[in-house]
Protein backbone atom coordinates (compact mmCIF):
# COMPACT_ATOMS: atom_id res chain seq x y z
CA UNK A 1 0.00 0.00 0.00
CA UNK A 2 1.42 3.25 -0.99
CA UNK A 3 2.24 6.31 0.97
CA UNK A 4 -0.70 8.25 2.47
CA UNK A 5 -1.63 11.86 1.89
CA UNK A 6 -3.64 14.19 4.13
CA UNK A 7 -7.28 13.15 4.11
CA UNK A 8 -9.50 15.50 2.14
CA UNK A 9 -12.49 14.39 4.22
CA UNK A 10 -11.21 10.96 3.72
CA UNK A 11 -8.06 9.49 2.24
CA UNK A 12 -4.57 7.95 2.28
CA UNK A 13 -2.17 5.97 0.16
CA UNK A 14 0.80 3.78 1.08
CA UNK A 15 3.93 3.90 -1.04
CA UNK A 16 6.26 0.97 -1.10
CA UNK A 17 9.25 3.14 -1.43
CA UNK A 18 8.07 6.60 -2.31
CA UNK A 19 9.15 8.21 0.97
CA UNK A 20 12.21 6.76 2.64
CA UNK A 21 12.61 6.47 6.41
CA UNK A 22 15.96 6.33 8.12
CA UNK A 23 16.92 2.96 9.57
CA UNK A 24 16.93 4.47 13.06
CA UNK A 25 13.39 5.83 12.59
CA UNK A 26 12.24 2.54 11.07
CA UNK A 27 13.54 0.63 14.08
CA UNK A 28 11.70 3.06 16.31
CA UNK A 29 8.46 2.50 14.44
CA UNK A 30 8.93 -1.26 14.55
CA UNK A 31 9.56 -1.16 18.29
CA UNK A 32 6.62 1.14 18.91
CA UNK A 33 4.31 -1.00 16.80
CA UNK A 34 5.14 -4.04 18.88
CA UNK A 35 5.37 -2.34 22.26
CA UNK A 36 1.91 -0.81 22.00
CA UNK A 37 0.31 -4.26 22.10
CA UNK A 38 0.13 -6.90 24.84
CA UNK A 39 2.00 -10.13 24.27
CA UNK A 40 -0.57 -12.65 23.10
CA UNK A 41 -0.51 -16.04 21.51
CA UNK A 42 -2.17 -16.43 18.11
CA UNK A 43 -5.32 -17.51 19.86
CA UNK A 44 -4.54 -17.43 23.55
CA UNK A 45 -6.58 -17.35 26.69
CA UNK A 46 -5.52 -13.90 27.92
CA UNK A 47 -8.01 -11.11 27.43
CA UNK A 48 -7.20 -8.40 24.94
CA UNK A 49 -6.29 -5.19 26.69
CA UNK A 50 -7.81 -1.89 25.49
CA UNK A 51 -5.70 -0.36 22.74
CA UNK A 52 -3.98 2.94 23.47
CA UNK A 53 -5.30 5.89 21.53
CA UNK A 54 -3.55 5.87 18.13
CA UNK A 55 -1.27 8.73 17.08
CA UNK A 56 -2.26 11.50 14.71
CA UNK A 57 -0.47 14.20 12.75
CA UNK A 58 -1.29 17.02 10.36
CA UNK A 59 -1.83 14.54 7.56
CA UNK A 60 -4.10 12.30 9.61
CA UNK A 61 -6.15 14.02 12.32
CA UNK A 62 -7.67 11.28 14.44
CA UNK A 63 -11.20 12.70 14.53
CA UNK A 64 -11.38 12.90 10.73
CA UNK A 65 -9.89 9.44 10.37
CA UNK A 66 -12.51 8.01 12.71
CA UNK A 67 -15.34 9.83 10.98
CA UNK A 68 -14.19 8.53 7.60
CA UNK A 69 -13.68 4.96 8.84
CA UNK A 70 -17.19 4.84 10.28
CA UNK A 71 -18.72 6.25 7.11
CA UNK A 72 -17.50 3.29 5.05
CA UNK A 73 -19.30 -0.01 4.52
CA UNK A 74 -16.92 -2.63 5.87
CA UNK A 75 -17.19 -6.17 4.47
CA UNK A 76 -18.42 -9.41 5.95
CA UNK A 77 -17.27 -12.97 5.30
CA UNK A 78 -18.54 -16.47 6.05
CA UNK A 79 -15.19 -17.20 7.71
CA UNK A 80 -15.93 -17.41 11.44
CA UNK A 81 -14.67 -14.83 13.91
CA UNK A 82 -12.18 -16.11 16.50
CA UNK A 83 -13.86 -17.25 19.69
CA UNK A 84 -10.98 -16.00 21.85
CA UNK A 85 -8.40 -13.21 21.82
CA UNK A 86 -6.33 -13.47 18.65
CA UNK A 87 -3.34 -11.51 17.39
CA UNK A 88 -2.77 -11.12 13.65
CA UNK A 89 0.71 -9.94 12.69
CA UNK A 90 0.92 -7.73 9.61
CA UNK A 91 4.25 -7.06 7.87
CA UNK A 92 4.37 -3.75 6.03
CA UNK A 93 6.88 -1.39 4.49
CA UNK A 94 5.70 2.13 5.04
CA UNK A 95 6.48 5.78 5.58
CA UNK A 96 5.88 7.44 8.93
CA UNK A 97 2.52 8.75 7.71
CA UNK A 98 1.52 5.28 6.51
CA UNK A 99 2.43 3.74 9.86
CA UNK A 100 0.21 6.28 11.62
CA UNK A 101 -2.63 5.44 9.25
CA UNK A 102 -2.15 1.73 9.92
CA UNK A 103 -2.24 2.31 13.68
CA UNK A 104 -5.48 4.24 13.30
CA UNK A 105 -6.91 1.43 11.16
CA UNK A 106 -6.00 -1.21 13.78
CA UNK A 107 -7.68 0.86 16.47
CA UNK A 108 -10.95 1.29 14.56
CA UNK A 109 -10.89 -2.29 13.27
CA UNK A 110 -10.83 -3.56 16.85
CA UNK A 111 -14.25 -1.97 17.40
CA UNK A 112 -15.66 -4.08 14.53
CA UNK A 113 -13.81 -7.26 15.52
CA UNK A 114 -13.30 -7.20 19.31
CA UNK A 115 -11.37 -10.51 19.45
CA UNK A 116 -8.73 -9.52 16.87
CA UNK A 117 -5.58 -7.49 17.56
CA UNK A 118 -3.49 -6.29 14.59
CA UNK A 119 0.21 -6.15 15.36
CA UNK A 120 2.43 -4.51 12.73
CA UNK A 121 6.00 -5.28 11.72
CA UNK A 122 7.49 -2.29 9.85
CA UNK A 123 10.53 -2.94 7.65
CA UNK A 124 12.28 -0.70 5.13
CA UNK A 125 11.57 -1.53 1.49
CA UNK A 126 15.23 -2.32 0.75
CA UNK A 127 15.47 -4.88 3.56
CA UNK A 128 12.01 -6.38 3.28
CA UNK A 129 12.37 -9.25 0.80
CA UNK A 130 15.63 -10.58 2.26
CA UNK A 131 14.26 -10.38 5.80
CA UNK A 132 11.17 -12.45 5.10
CA UNK A 133 12.83 -15.00 2.84
CA UNK A 134 15.28 -15.56 5.69
CA UNK A 135 12.43 -15.77 8.20
CA UNK A 136 10.62 -18.30 6.02
CA UNK A 137 13.73 -20.48 5.85
CA UNK A 138 13.81 -20.39 9.64
CA UNK A 139 10.17 -21.42 9.90
CA UNK A 140 8.81 -18.09 11.12
CA UNK A 141 6.59 -15.61 9.32
CA UNK A 142 3.94 -13.01 10.17
CA UNK A 143 0.32 -13.86 9.44
CA UNK A 144 -0.12 -11.27 6.69
CA UNK A 145 2.44 -9.50 4.55
CA UNK A 146 2.85 -6.83 1.92
CA UNK A 147 4.19 -8.05 -1.44
CA UNK A 148 5.69 -6.00 -4.28
CA UNK A 149 4.83 -7.21 -7.78
CA UNK A 150 8.44 -8.13 -8.58
CA UNK A 151 8.69 -10.39 -5.49
CA UNK A 152 5.43 -12.29 -5.94
CA UNK A 153 6.53 -15.42 -7.79
CA UNK A 154 9.69 -15.68 -5.68
CA UNK A 155 7.64 -15.66 -2.47
CA UNK A 156 5.08 -18.07 -3.89
CA UNK A 157 7.64 -20.61 -5.12
CA UNK A 158 9.51 -20.44 -1.82
CA UNK A 159 6.33 -21.26 0.05
CA UNK A 160 6.05 -17.90 1.78
CA UNK A 161 2.53 -17.06 0.57
CA UNK A 162 -0.46 -19.38 0.88
CA UNK A 163 -3.31 -19.75 -1.64
CA UNK A 164 -6.43 -17.83 -0.68
CA UNK A 165 -9.08 -19.20 -3.09
CA UNK A 166 -10.90 -21.10 -0.35
CA UNK A 167 -11.34 -17.88 1.62
CA UNK A 168 -12.49 -15.96 -1.44
CA UNK A 169 -15.13 -18.66 -1.99
CA UNK A 170 -16.42 -18.04 1.55
CA UNK A 171 -16.73 -14.30 0.95
CA UNK A 172 -19.60 -13.62 -1.48
CA UNK A 173 -18.99 -9.85 -1.38
CA UNK A 174 -15.38 -10.21 -2.47
CA UNK A 175 -15.99 -9.92 -6.24
CA UNK A 176 -12.84 -11.08 -7.99
CA UNK A 177 -14.00 -9.29 -11.13
CA UNK A 178 -13.55 -5.97 -9.31
CA UNK A 179 -9.87 -6.30 -10.23
CA UNK A 180 -8.37 -6.23 -13.72
CA UNK A 181 -6.73 -9.46 -14.84
CA UNK A 182 -3.45 -7.59 -15.20
CA UNK A 183 -3.57 -6.33 -11.63
CA UNK A 184 -4.01 -9.87 -10.34
CA UNK A 185 -1.63 -11.59 -12.76
CA UNK A 186 1.51 -11.15 -10.65
CA UNK A 187 0.02 -13.15 -7.73
CA UNK A 188 -1.40 -16.11 -9.67
CA UNK A 189 0.42 -19.42 -10.01
CA UNK A 190 -1.00 -22.67 -11.43
CA UNK A 191 -4.46 -21.14 -11.40
CA UNK A 192 -4.39 -20.23 -7.70
CA UNK A 193 -4.42 -16.76 -6.16
CA UNK A 194 -1.82 -15.85 -3.55
CA UNK A 195 -2.53 -12.21 -2.85
CA UNK A 196 -5.09 -9.44 -3.12
CA UNK A 197 -3.85 -6.45 -5.14
CA UNK A 198 -3.85 -3.18 -3.24
CA UNK A 199 -2.84 -0.71 -5.94
CA UNK A 200 -2.34 -0.91 -9.69
CA UNK A 201 -0.96 2.03 -11.64
CA UNK A 202 0.77 2.86 -14.92
CA UNK A 203 4.03 4.73 -15.10
CA UNK A 204 3.68 8.19 -16.62
CA UNK A 205 5.91 11.11 -17.60
CA UNK A 206 5.99 13.76 -14.85
CA UNK A 207 7.48 17.14 -15.65
CA UNK A 208 8.38 20.37 -13.85
CA UNK A 209 6.38 23.12 -15.57
CA UNK A 210 8.51 25.87 -14.04
CA UNK A 211 11.77 24.53 -15.52
CA UNK A 212 10.19 24.30 -18.98
CA UNK A 213 8.73 27.80 -18.67
CA UNK A 214 12.08 29.33 -17.67
CA UNK A 215 13.77 27.67 -20.64
CA UNK A 216 11.01 28.68 -23.06
CA UNK A 217 10.60 25.06 -24.18
CA UNK A 218 7.23 23.54 -25.03
CA UNK A 219 6.33 20.97 -22.32
CA UNK A 220 5.90 17.27 -23.07
CA UNK A 221 2.71 15.99 -24.62
CA UNK A 222 1.14 13.02 -26.34
CA UNK A 223 3.13 13.57 -29.54
CA UNK A 224 6.53 13.29 -27.84
CA UNK A 225 8.96 10.55 -28.81
CA UNK A 226 11.83 9.24 -26.71
CA UNK A 227 14.26 10.87 -29.16
CA UNK A 228 12.57 14.20 -28.43
CA UNK A 229 12.91 13.62 -24.70
CA UNK A 230 16.64 12.83 -24.98
CA UNK A 231 17.28 16.11 -26.82
CA UNK A 232 15.23 18.24 -24.42
CA UNK A 233 16.75 16.55 -21.35
CA UNK A 234 20.21 17.61 -22.51
CA UNK A 235 19.04 21.16 -23.19
CA UNK A 236 17.44 21.56 -19.77
CA UNK A 237 20.45 20.40 -17.77
CA UNK A 238 22.23 23.29 -16.04
CA UNK A 239 24.28 24.31 -13.01
CA UNK A 240 26.42 22.20 -10.74
CA UNK A 241 26.61 20.87 -7.21
CA UNK A 242 23.59 21.48 -5.00
CA UNK A 243 22.22 23.95 -7.58
CA UNK A 244 22.32 21.54 -10.50
CA UNK A 245 19.14 20.94 -12.46
CA UNK A 246 18.95 17.62 -14.33
CA UNK A 247 17.05 17.19 -17.54
CA UNK A 248 15.76 13.81 -16.42
CA UNK A 249 15.82 11.47 -13.46
CA UNK A 250 16.61 8.72 -13.05
CA UNK A 251 18.80 6.58 -15.28
CA UNK A 252 17.09 3.39 -16.52
CA UNK A 253 17.90 0.46 -14.25
CA UNK A 254 18.14 -3.25 -14.89
CA UNK A 255 14.88 -3.73 -13.01
CA UNK A 256 11.68 -5.71 -13.38
CA UNK A 257 9.95 -3.04 -15.49
CA UNK A 258 12.89 -2.03 -17.72
CA UNK A 259 11.32 -3.72 -20.75
CA UNK A 260 7.95 -1.95 -20.92
CA UNK A 261 9.29 1.48 -19.95
CA UNK A 262 12.38 1.67 -22.12
CA UNK A 263 12.91 -1.35 -24.38
CA UNK A 264 9.55 -2.29 -25.93
CA UNK A 265 9.28 1.15 -27.59
CA UNK A 266 12.31 0.07 -29.65
CA UNK A 267 11.23 -3.55 -30.08
CA UNK A 268 13.67 -4.80 -27.45
CA UNK A 269 13.46 -6.84 -24.27
CA UNK A 270 15.54 -7.39 -21.14
CA UNK A 271 14.68 -11.09 -21.01
CA UNK A 272 12.67 -13.24 -23.40
CA UNK A 273 8.90 -13.39 -22.91
CA UNK A 274 9.20 -16.69 -21.00
CA UNK A 275 12.14 -15.28 -18.96
CA UNK A 276 14.37 -18.20 -19.93
CA UNK A 277 16.94 -16.29 -21.99
CA UNK A 278 18.62 -12.87 -22.04
CA UNK A 279 17.82 -10.43 -24.85
CA UNK A 280 19.22 -7.15 -23.53
CA UNK A 281 22.43 -7.71 -25.53
CA UNK A 282 20.50 -7.72 -28.83
CA UNK A 283 20.36 -4.73 -31.20
CA UNK A 284 16.88 -3.36 -30.32
CA UNK A 285 17.76 -3.15 -26.61
CA UNK A 286 21.13 -1.62 -27.45
CA UNK A 287 19.41 1.03 -29.57
CA UNK A 288 17.08 1.87 -26.68
CA UNK A 289 19.82 2.15 -24.06
CA UNK A 290 22.56 3.90 -26.05
CA UNK A 291 20.97 7.38 -25.81
CA UNK A 292 20.69 7.00 -22.04
CA UNK A 293 24.39 6.22 -21.69
CA UNK A 294 25.15 9.31 -23.78
CA UNK A 295 22.86 11.43 -21.57
CA UNK A 296 24.62 10.09 -18.48
CA UNK A 297 28.25 10.10 -19.59
CA UNK A 298 28.43 12.90 -22.18
CA UNK A 299 25.69 15.34 -21.20
CA UNK A 300 25.48 14.49 -17.47
CA UNK A 301 21.75 15.14 -17.84
CA UNK A 302 20.76 12.38 -15.40
CA UNK A 303 22.25 11.99 -11.91
CA UNK A 304 25.32 9.79 -11.71
CA UNK A 305 25.81 7.22 -8.97
CA UNK A 306 28.12 9.62 -7.14
CA UNK A 307 25.61 12.45 -7.42
CA UNK A 308 22.82 10.24 -6.09
CA UNK A 309 25.01 9.31 -3.13
CA UNK A 310 25.68 12.99 -2.47
CA UNK A 311 21.94 13.58 -2.56
CA UNK A 312 21.49 10.67 -0.12
CA UNK A 313 19.30 9.02 -2.77
CA UNK A 314 16.68 11.77 -2.55
CA UNK A 315 14.67 11.99 -5.76
CA UNK A 316 15.88 15.10 -7.64
CA UNK A 317 12.50 15.48 -9.32
CA UNK A 318 10.64 15.69 -6.03
CA UNK A 319 13.17 18.18 -4.66
CA UNK A 320 12.69 20.56 -7.62
CA UNK A 321 16.02 19.66 -9.24
CA UNK A 322 14.93 17.75 -12.36
CA UNK A 323 12.81 18.64 -15.37
CA UNK A 324 11.34 15.19 -16.09
CA UNK A 325 10.85 11.78 -14.53
CA UNK A 326 8.95 8.61 -15.39
CA UNK A 327 7.22 7.28 -12.30
CA UNK A 328 4.01 5.68 -11.14
CA UNK A 329 0.86 7.64 -10.42
CA UNK A 330 1.38 6.61 -6.79
CA UNK A 331 3.81 9.52 -6.32
CA UNK A 332 1.04 12.09 -6.88
CA UNK A 333 0.12 12.42 -3.17
CA UNK A 334 3.80 13.00 -2.28
CA UNK A 335 4.03 15.76 -4.89
CA UNK A 336 0.86 17.33 -3.55
CA UNK A 337 2.38 17.51 -0.07
CA UNK A 338 5.56 19.34 -1.10
CA UNK A 339 6.18 22.49 0.89
CA UNK A 340 8.52 25.48 0.88
CA UNK A 341 11.46 25.46 -1.49
CA UNK A 342 10.65 21.95 -2.65
CA UNK A 343 7.17 22.90 -3.85
CA UNK A 344 6.83 23.47 -7.60
CA UNK A 345 4.28 23.43 -10.39
CA UNK A 346 4.20 19.98 -11.97
CA UNK A 347 2.10 18.06 -14.47
CA UNK A 348 1.70 14.56 -15.90
CA UNK A 349 1.46 13.31 -19.45
CA UNK A 350 1.85 10.11 -21.45
CA UNK A 351 5.22 8.37 -21.64
CA UNK A 352 6.91 9.07 -24.98
CA UNK A 353 6.60 6.83 -28.03
CA UNK A 354 9.35 4.86 -29.70
CA UNK A 355 9.62 3.40 -33.21
CA UNK A 356 7.58 0.38 -32.05
CA UNK A 357 4.94 2.36 -30.18
CA UNK A 358 4.07 3.53 -26.67
CA UNK A 359 4.29 1.21 -23.65
CA UNK A 360 4.07 1.44 -19.88
CA UNK A 361 4.01 -1.15 -17.10
CA UNK A 362 0.80 -1.54 -15.10
CA UNK A 363 2.19 -2.58 -11.73
CA UNK A 364 1.45 -2.43 -8.04
CA UNK A 365 1.47 -4.34 -4.79
CA UNK A 366 -0.65 -6.84 -2.89
CA UNK A 367 -1.16 -8.37 0.53
CA UNK A 368 -1.36 -12.07 1.25
CA UNK A 369 -1.65 -14.68 3.98
CA UNK A 370 1.60 -16.46 4.73
CA UNK A 371 2.10 -20.21 4.85
CA UNK A 372 3.07 -19.94 8.53
CA UNK A 373 0.03 -17.94 9.62
CA UNK A 374 -0.93 -19.11 13.11
CA UNK A 375 -4.57 -18.28 12.58
CA UNK A 376 -5.25 -17.96 8.86
CA UNK A 377 -9.00 -17.49 9.38
CA UNK A 378 -8.46 -14.38 11.50
CA UNK A 379 -5.80 -13.25 9.02
CA UNK A 380 -8.37 -13.50 6.23
CA UNK A 381 -10.83 -11.35 8.17
CA UNK A 382 -8.16 -8.64 8.46
CA UNK A 383 -7.04 -9.05 4.84
CA UNK A 384 -10.60 -8.95 3.56
CA UNK A 385 -11.11 -5.63 5.33
CA UNK A 386 -7.79 -4.13 4.26
CA UNK A 387 -8.35 -4.93 0.59
CA UNK A 388 -12.12 -4.41 0.46
CA UNK A 389 -13.55 -1.41 -1.39
CA UNK A 390 -13.85 0.24 2.04
CA UNK A 391 -10.21 -0.54 2.84
CA UNK A 392 -8.94 0.76 -0.47
CA UNK A 393 -11.00 3.89 0.07
CA UNK A 394 -9.74 4.32 3.64
CA UNK A 395 -6.11 4.06 2.52
CA UNK A 396 -6.93 6.03 -0.66
CA UNK A 397 -4.66 3.90 -2.80
CA UNK A 398 -3.43 5.69 -5.91
CA UNK A 399 -4.85 4.29 -8.10
CA UNK A 400 -6.50 1.43 -6.23
CA UNK A 401 -6.53 -2.05 -7.70
CA UNK A 402 -10.27 -2.32 -7.16
CA UNK A 403 -12.01 -0.87 -10.18
CA UNK A 404 -15.04 0.16 -8.11
CA UNK A 405 -12.96 2.62 -6.08
CA UNK A 406 -10.82 4.04 -8.89
CA UNK A 407 -12.89 7.11 -9.72
CA UNK A 408 -13.59 8.18 -6.14
CA UNK A 409 -10.01 7.68 -4.93
CA UNK A 410 -8.66 9.92 -7.68
CA UNK A 411 -11.41 12.44 -6.99
CA UNK A 412 -10.38 12.52 -3.31
CA UNK A 413 -6.92 13.63 -4.37
CA UNK A 414 -8.50 16.71 -5.95
CA UNK A 415 -6.32 16.31 -9.01
CA UNK A 416 -6.59 18.50 -12.06
CA UNK A 417 -9.03 16.81 -14.42
CA UNK A 418 -6.38 16.20 -17.06
CA UNK A 419 -4.23 14.06 -14.73
CA UNK A 420 -7.04 11.62 -14.06
CA UNK A 421 -7.92 11.56 -17.76
CA UNK A 422 -4.34 10.86 -18.86
CA UNK A 423 -3.98 8.14 -16.22
CA UNK A 424 -7.19 6.42 -17.25
CA UNK A 425 -6.20 6.64 -20.91
CA UNK A 426 -2.85 5.01 -20.15
CA UNK A 427 -4.53 2.11 -18.36
CA UNK A 428 -7.01 1.68 -21.20
CA UNK A 429 -4.76 2.21 -24.20
CA UNK A 430 -1.22 1.00 -23.62
CA UNK A 431 -0.26 0.08 -20.05
CA UNK A 432 0.10 -3.62 -19.33
CA UNK A 433 2.16 -6.40 -17.84
CA UNK A 434 4.00 -7.51 -20.99
CA UNK A 435 7.72 -7.68 -20.30
CA UNK A 436 7.46 -7.04 -16.55
CA UNK A 437 9.76 -9.57 -14.89
CA UNK A 438 8.00 -11.82 -12.41
CA UNK A 439 10.09 -15.01 -12.37
CA UNK A 440 11.46 -16.52 -9.19
CA UNK A 441 14.95 -15.32 -10.10
CA UNK A 442 13.98 -11.68 -10.62
CA UNK A 443 15.76 -10.34 -7.52
CA UNK A 444 18.97 -12.22 -8.37
CA UNK A 445 18.75 -11.07 -11.98
CA UNK A 446 18.39 -7.44 -10.89
CA UNK A 447 21.20 -7.58 -8.33
CA UNK A 448 23.61 -9.31 -10.70
CA UNK A 449 22.94 -7.04 -13.69
CA UNK A 450 23.22 -3.90 -11.57
CA UNK A 451 26.94 -4.34 -10.90
CA UNK A 452 27.86 -4.40 -14.58
CA UNK A 453 25.29 -1.76 -15.54
CA UNK A 454 26.77 0.62 -12.98
CA UNK A 455 30.14 0.29 -14.74
CA UNK A 456 28.49 1.13 -18.07
CA UNK A 457 26.66 4.18 -16.78
CA UNK A 458 29.85 5.41 -15.13
CA UNK A 459 31.62 5.30 -18.51
CA UNK A 460 34.00 2.59 -17.33
CA UNK A 461 32.72 -0.03 -19.81
CA UNK A 462 31.38 0.31 -23.38
CA UNK A 463 27.66 -0.37 -23.65
CA UNK A 464 28.05 -3.32 -26.02
CA UNK A 465 30.60 -4.96 -23.73
CA UNK A 466 28.42 -4.37 -20.71
CA UNK A 467 25.31 -5.86 -22.28
CA UNK A 468 27.29 -8.87 -23.48
CA UNK A 469 28.64 -9.37 -19.97
CA UNK A 470 25.15 -9.12 -18.49
CA UNK A 471 24.02 -11.81 -20.92
CA UNK A 472 26.87 -14.08 -19.80
CA UNK A 473 26.17 -13.44 -16.12
CA UNK A 474 22.41 -13.89 -16.25
CA UNK A 475 22.15 -16.96 -18.49
CA UNK A 476 23.08 -19.50 -15.77
CA UNK A 477 20.80 -17.73 -13.28
CA UNK A 478 17.83 -18.16 -15.63
CA UNK A 479 18.75 -21.80 -16.28
CA UNK A 480 18.91 -22.46 -12.55
CA UNK A 481 15.59 -20.70 -11.93
CA UNK A 482 13.95 -22.90 -14.55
Amino acid sequence: MRQPRPIPAAATTTAAASTAISRRRMLGLTTAAGAALPLLSACGSAELQPLPKPPENAAYPLAKAEEFFKSLEWPTTDVAEPTGPTTVTLAITASEDAEIRHQQFAYFFRELHPTIEIKREVTSFGDYLTKYLTSAAGGSLPDLMYCHYSWAQNLIKNGVLAPIDSYIAKTPEFKLDDFSEQAYSYWVRDGEHFGIPSDSAPKMLFYNKEIFDRAGIEPPGESWTWDHLYRVAAELTSGSGVNKVYGYTAMPQMKADLTPVHLLPYGGRFLSEDERSVQVQEQPAYDALAPWVELQVKHQAVPSLAEMQALEDADPFRTNHAAMSVNGLWIVPALQRLQGKDKFDWAVTHVPKGPAGRFSPLVGSAYGITSKARNPEAAWIVLNALMSPAGQRYFNLTPPARLSTFEQNLADLQLPKEIAEVGKAAITDYAGSDGVLRGVGTKKVEDTAKVTWDEVRAGAMPLADGLAKINTELTPILQEAG
